[in-house]
């Protein structure tokens, strides 16, 4: 499934079974340790650059969202796509520049939170340094990302040159 990793394959890429935890019930607090979680490399369909992609939590019956850090060489960015229930970044390291489809691109800093409503046309990656984000991305309909095509090299060099700074 090349639909944002499971529970993102966000940016994410090709995961088809279950994380850490995942045999246990669900009446009971978890604690899923760092080791335990998947981590692969962001595949080149839906990835510039080099980028890493760990699961950190699956959407659940009672949650409806999944979580992902995804980190970012420098000039690394994911493809162009949509999130059908939204998604939110904190950016964790370095800063994250992001674009809306018709817009100028931004750029957030460690610290920052990009919020990104439903069905928004859109891309973020990585500047000249590495950069990396936790991804929060709500699923609607067991779907929580559809990908685009991937932002040309010309395309990304002038939205670095064109970019507001908050």
């Amino acid at each position: 499934m090349l639909k944002f990793l499971r529970p993102f394959c966000l940016f994410a890429c090709i995961i088809t079974g279950g994380g850490a935890g995942e045999n246990q019930n669900d009446d009971t607090q978890i604690i899923e340790k760092e080791n335990s979680r998947p981590s692969f490399k962001g595949n080149s369909n839906i990835f510039s650059g080099e980028v890493r992609v760990t699961m950190l939590f699956e959407n659940k019956e009672w949650r409806e969202f999944g979580g992902a850090l995804v980190e970012f060489s420098p000039n690394a960015r994911s493809a162009w796509h949509t999130h059908p229930a939204g998604q939110t970044l904190i950016v964790t390291e370095g800063e994250i520049i992001t674009q809306v489809l018709g817009e100028k691109a931004s750029v957030a800093k460690k610290g920052d939170v990009i919020s990104c409503p439903p069905n928004i046309k859109h891309w973020h990656g990585a500047r000249n340094s590495k950069a990396s984000h936790i991804a929060l991305t709500g699923y609607k309909d067991g779907k929580n990302v559809e990908w685009l095509e991937l932002v040309s090299d010309e395309d990304y060099q002038k939205a670095i040159q064109d970019t507001e700074i908050f």
